[in-house]
């Protein structure tokens, strides 16, 4: 069982609405599938809830807390949502701050800005096929179906292709439907975290730095820089979603 409330050391985080609506709105007991000084996730129903310390990458469906580091906890170990709260590893950790999710209508123009500060991502191309992302690039929902679980990663850098063509499709104005159908559909060949990672860009919500990038493709300022720290996240995710993001550019 999760510890006492007594026993618990409350933690205040930050969060997008719909995480804090979540924790309010759908109670239940789970359990932690991956733990770390850095991130938590817990497995509560067919959806994972993290936590992550001040140092990790804030994604989606995670908690960003200004611990410096989280308490140990082992996989499998119980965790819980009640009282608008994720209580896990002796935390009852909340959403206390709203973090901003809002996507900029980027401009045709955006496209041309992209290309110019793109790096090479051959790292990417070389473990995807090259007629699924060609259909992807053209909104086929059945591309998903051959990118999802593709590749090396802590999520498969084929699911942060898919995922940053549907935040990027959805700030061009694009029709996502098809797309977010195949991730509906296909959600089962790939893990639980990345699952909701792309459940939630199908809500057109990102890493912060995802955001950023398309910030500045809106303007048109500052490009460069936000594609650097886009690719430096992660072994590959950030590189993935960009080469998505290109690919949502493309049409």
């Amino acid at each position: 069982m999760p510890p006492s409330t007594s026993t618990r050391t409350r933690v205040a985080g930050a969060g997008t609405a719909a995480l804090r609506r979540r924790l309010h709105e759908e109670p239940g007991t789970g359990e932690v599938v991956h733990a770390g000084a850095s991130a938590v996730y817990v497995r509560l129903g067919d959806r994972v809830v993290g936590v992550s310390a001040h140092s990790a990458v804030h994604v989606p469906a995670t908690i960003a807390t200004a611990l410096t580091r989280l308490p140990d906890v082992a996989v499998g170990s119980p965790a819980e949502v009640a009282d608008g709260a994720l209580h896990v590893a002796g935390l009852s950790v909340s959403v206390d701050r709203l973090v901003p999710t809002d996507l900029p209508r980027l401009p045709p123009e955006a496209a041309d800005r992209l290309a110019a500060a793109t790096p090479d991502l051959s790292h990417v191309l070389d473990q995807l096929p090259a007629e699924a992302l060609d259909a992807l690039a053209a909104g086929d929902g059945e591309a998903v179906a051959a990118l999802l679980g593709r590749g090396d990663g802590l999520t498969p850098v084929g699911d942060d292709v898919v995922a940053g063509w549907l935040v990027a499709a959805r700030a061009t104005g694009r029709s996502r439907d098809a797309v977010a159908d195949g991730v509906r559909r296909s959600a089962h060949r790939t893990t639980t975290l990345s699952a909701t990672l792309l459940l939630e860009a199908v809500d057109g919500a990102c890493l912060p730095q995802f955001r950023a990038l398309l910030l500045t493709l809106a303007t048109g300022r500052g490009v460069p820089d936000a594609v650097d720290r886009l690719v430096a996240v992660g072994h590959s995710s950030g590189a993935g979603m960009l080469l998505g993001a290109a690919l949502a550019l493309r049409s």
